[in-house]
C-alpha cells in the first residue's frame, strides 16, 4: 500500500486541514499466490487487458484534452485539476469557470460554492445575479457528465451555480463557445456548453477524504472512493458538504450550506462499455439583502426605528446587514438525476451512443420584508418544481476519409409554478394569499441531426451538419385549482387562461481546420441555432397583458462566425504540452424577449431586442517542467445591441451597450509542486481582472450609460 498525506489548497484568507489521502495500488498484473509462477504471456495478456480496460474507461470519461481542441474545428476550452484547485477549496462551479477565457461570473453578495452566481460566456448568460437586463439569460447548456441539467423553459432558475457546490469531485470542464456542431448542440446551447466532469471509475482501486475549515464560519468534507477494475465492472463514488456565514456584519449571520453526491459504475465489455450514474444536490442560502444609498426613514442596523444608525450605504457603510425580522430571503435549490450510457459497437466501423436519464428539480424562494408599512404582500413562499425524461441515440460510421455521425434526441418536461404573496399582519398566508399563481408548463424538445467530418488528406477537414429542432409548449393557468381558498380581492398574477405554440427550425452549420504544420492550425466555423421562448413569452406571471400573439412570437435565433488559430507544442526547449489559441467572434442575437421585474413575481416591463456580441478570446497554458504550471487569458468583448425597443413600444434605440457585460476579463496564473520527504507542496497563485461594465436602468427598463467601476481579485493558496 501506497500512503501519503496531502494538504488541500488553503482559500485566500482562509485556513484548511485535516485533508489525508489514501491511494490504494493494486499490482497491474496481479498477485502471485500460493507459490505459484507466472509466465510472460500471462503478464504480457493481463497488460493488454488492463490496457483495454483503461482505453474503454477513458472513452467514457467525455472530458476534453489539449490534442481534441487543437484538432477541433470549433472554438473551445477546458479546465483541469490544476485550474480547478486554484480557486480553493471553498470555491464552486462559478468561481472555476471564471479561470476560463471569455467567462465572467457576477453575484449579490453570497459567499463561494452555496450562493447563486450568474455566468457570462462572451456576454451570453445563464443564472441569476438579482439584476435585470440580461440580452439572453438562459443561453448556456450545462451539463453534468454529459447529462442536460438546464430547465427547458424558465426565465428564472434555468440553471444555478450552486448545483455544482463541491469542486472537489469535479475532474474537468469544457466549454464549447457558440452553438457548436449539431452531435454537441443541446436546447438552450446558442451561446455556448458548459459540461462538468465528474470523477471517473478507474483501473486501481483509491480513495481520498478531506475537510475544510476557516473564516465566516466555514467547514466542509469531501470524498471520493474508486473500486478499480473487478470482472469487467468499475465504480465511483464521491461527495461533500460546505456550510458557511455571511461576511456582511450585523446581528444576522445568515447561514447557507450545501450539499452533492454523486455515483457512477461502468460495466466494460468486448463490445463495448454500459454505465449506470446517479446525482444529487442541495444548497440553502439566505440571500444578501441590497443596500439603499440613501437611508430610508424608521430602518435601522437594529430594526424599525430602533437606538440605531439608520441603514443604507451613506450612514452603515458596504457590509452592514439588517436583522432577520426585518428582512431576510431563504433559496433553495435542489436536485438530483439518474442516468445510463450505452457505447456499442455494432461493427468494426459502426458505434452506437445511447443515453438515456430523468432528472428532478426544486427551488424554494421564501421572503419576509417588513420595513413596507401597510403592503398588502411583504411576504412570498415560491416553490416550483420540474420533472425532465430524455434520451438520446446517435450513430458513429468510420468510412475512408469520413466520420458520420446521425442520430437524435428527445426531453419532456413537466414545469410547476405555484407562487404566494401574503402578510400574515393583515390575515393572509401561504395557502390564503392576496397574490398568487400556480402555472404548469409541459415542453417537448425534439431533434433530429446528421455531421460528417471529411478528411481527404492530412492536415486538413471540414464539417459540415445540420439539425432539425421542434419545441412544443403548453401552458395552463392552474392558479384557481392549486389556491381554491382565497380572500376577496386576491389577484392571480397570470392573466393569461392557457397557451401553446410549436416552433420548428433547421439549423445548419460548418467547421473547417487546416494545419500546415503539426504544431499549428487554422480553424474556422459557422453555426445558427434556435432557442424556445422563455415561459413568460407564453404568459406564465405576466400580469402586463392577457393575451399571446403567436404570430410575433419567435424562438431566438443565433448566428454565429468563429475563426481561429491553435498552436499546441509537444516538447521543444521550455515548452511542454505548450497550447496557444486566438480566435474572434461574432453573433448575432435576433428575436430576444427582456423581462424586467420591479417586483417579487409580476412583470412590468417586456423589451423586444436584437444583439450582436463579438470580441477576441486569447489563451495559452504551458508545463515547463513537472513542477511547474502556467496559464494566463485575455477577453476582449464587445456586445451591443443593434435595436432596442422597451415595453409598450416606446422610443427604439440602437447600438446601447448591453448591461453588464465587462468588455475586457484576464485571467492568470502560476502553480508550483515539490515533493520533500513524503510531502507534496503546491503553492498557487491567481490573478483575475474584470474591467467596468454599464448598468440597466429599471425606471427606464433600459440600457444605462451608467458604469459600474472594475475589480481585481488575487488569489494565493498553499497545497
Amino acid at each position: 500500500m501506497n500512503k501519503r498525506t496531502r494538504m488541500n489548497p488553503l482559500l485566500f484568507a482562509m485556513c484548511t486541514a485535516g485533508l489525508c489521502t489514501w491511494n490504494t495500488l493494486t499490482a497491474a498484473y496481479g498477485a502471485n499466490s500460493g507459490g505459484q509462477s507466472t509466465s510472460v504471456g500471462e503478464v504480457n495478456a493481463s497488460a493488454s487487458a488492463l490496457s483495454k480496460s483503461a482505453k474503454a474507461l477513458a472513452s467514457t470519461d467525455g472530458k476534453l484534452t489539449k490534442k481534441k481542441i487543437f484538432q477541433s474545428t470549433q472554438s473551445q476550452a477546458v479546465l483541469g485539476k490544476r485550474e480547478i484547485q486554484g480557486v480553493g477549496p471553498a470555491a464552486g462551479a462559478a468561481q472555476a469557470l471564471s479561470l476560463a477565457p471569455g467567462i465572467a461570473v457576477r453575484g449579490y453578495g453570497g459567499i463561494s460554492s452555496t450562493a447563486r452566481y450568474e455566468i457570462a460566456v462572451r456576454g451570453v448568460k445563464v443564472g441569476w445575479s438579482s439584476v435585470n437586463g440580461d440580452v439572453e439569460r438562459n443561453g448556456l447548456t450545462v451539463l453534468f457528465d454529459g447529462i442536460p441539467m438546464n430547465n427547458l423553459i424558465s426565465h428564472n432558475g434555468g440553471w444555478d451555480s450552486n448545483e455544482i457546490p463541491i469542486l472537489q469531485m469535479i475532474h474537468g470542464i469544457n466549454v464549447t463557445y457558440g452553438p457548436g456542431n449539431p452531435a454537441g448542440r443541446w436546447f438552450d446551447s446558442v451561446g455556448g456548453t458548459i459540461n462538468f466532469v465528474p470523477l471517473q471509475p478507474s483501473v486501481n482501486p483509491s480513495a481520498e477524504i478531506g475537510t475544510t475549515f476557516g473564516s465566516n464560519g466555514t467547514l466542509g468534507y469531501n470524498f471520493d472512493l474508486k473500486t478499480g477494475m473487478y470482472d469487467g465492472w468499475s465504480a465511483v463514488l464521491a461527495g461533500g458538504y460546505t456550510k458557511n456565514n455571511t461576511f456582511r456584519t450585523g446581528t444576522f449571520n445568515a447561514p447557507s450550506q450545501s450539499l452533492a453526491y454523486f455515483g457512477k459504475a461502468v460495466k466494460t465489455f468486448r463490445s463495448g462499455t454500459f454505465s449506470l450514474g446517479g446525482y444529487v444536490d442541495s444548497s440553502r442560502e439566505f440571500r444578501p439583502n441590497f443596500i439603499p444609498v440613501t437611508p430610508i426613514p424608521g430602518i435601522t442596523t437594529q430594526g424599525l426605528n430602533a437606538n440605531a444608525p439608520l441603514y443604507s450605504q451613506q450612514t452603515s457603510g458596504f457590509y452592514a446587514s439588517l436583522p432577520e425580522s426585518i428582512w431576510f430571503k431563504q433559496l433553495k435549490v435542489q436536485g438530483y438525476m439518474l442516468y445510463s450510457k450505452l457505447n456499442l459497437q455494432l461493427s468494426r466501423d459502426v458505434t452506437l451512443h445511447e443515453m438515456a436519464w430523468y432528472r428532478h428539480g426544486h427551488r424554494v424562494h421564501y421572503r419576509i420584508t417588513n420595513f413596507v408599512p401597510g403592503s398588502s404582500v411583504n411576504s412570498e413562499y415560491y416553490h416550483p418544481n420540474s420533472e425532465t425524461y430524455g434520451d438520446k441515440l446517435y450513430f458513429d460510421w468510420r468510412l475512408p476519409m469520413n466520420l458520420l455521425k446521425a442520430g437524435g434526441s428527445w426531453i419532456h418536461q413537466q414545469y410547476t409554478t405555484p407562487y404566494a404573496g401574503y402578510n400574515t399582519l393583515m390575515g393572509t398566508s401561504p395557502s390564503f394569499p392576496s397574490q398568487y399563481n400556480s402555472d404548469v408548463l409541459y415542453n417537448n424538445y425534439l431533434t433530429g441531426f446528421i455531421q460528417d467530418t471529411f478528411t481527404p488528406f492530412s492536415g486538413f477537414k471540414i464539417t459540415p451538419g445540420i439539425a432539425a429542432v421542434q419545441y412544443q409548449t403548453q401552458m395552463y393557468n392552474n392558479g384557481a385549482q392549486a389556491f381554491p381558498n382565497l380572500p376577496a380581492g386576491a389577484q392571480n398574477q397570470t392573466l393569461i387562461n392557457s397557451a401553446a405554440d410549436t416552433i420548428s427550425g433547421l439549423e445548419p452549420s460548418v467547421g473547417v481546420r487546416f494545419a500546415p504544420v503539426k504544431w499549428g492550425s487554422l480553424y474556422a466555423h459557422y453555426a445558427r441555432s434556435y432557442q424556445n421562448p422563455t415561459d413568460n413569452n407564453f404568459g406564465a406571471y405576466n400580469s402586463h397583458g392577457g393575451n399571446i400573439d403567436f404570430n410575433s412570437l419567435k424562438p431566438v435565433k443565433s448566428t454565429d462566425y468563429e475563426v481561429g488559430a491553435k498552436f499546441f507544442v509537444h516538447n521543444w526547449m521550455l515548452l511542454h504540452n505548450f497550447t496557444f489559441n486566438i480566435n474572434y467572434y461574432y453573433d448575432h442575437l435576433a428575436n430576444e424577449t427582456i423581462a424586467t421585474y420591479l417586483t417579487n413575481i409580476a412583470q412590468t416591463k417586456f423589451a423586444a431586442a436584437n444583439a450582436v456580441v463579438n470580441g477576441v478570446n486569447i489563451a495559452m497554458a504551458d508545463n515547463p517542467s513537472w513542477n511547474w504550471h502556467l496559464f494566463a487569458n485575455l477577453a476582449l468583448n464587445h456586445s451591443y445591441y443593434t435595436s432596442y425597443t422597451p415595453q409598450g413600444g416606446g422610443t427604439t434605440l440602437y447600438g446601447a451597450n448591453v448591461s453588464y457585460s465587462p468588455y475586457l476579463t484576464m485571467s492568470a496564473g502560476i502553480d508550483y509542486r515539490y515533493y520533500y520527504h513524503g510531502f507534496l507542496f503546491s503553492p498557487q497563485f491567481v490573478d483575475q481582472y474584470t474591467s467596468s461594465q454599464y448598468l440597466f436602468n429599471n425606471l427606464t427598463g433600459a440600457p444605462s450609460h451608467q458604469k459600474q467601476p472594475g475589480y481585481n481579485v488575487s488569489n494565493l493558496s498553499l497545497g
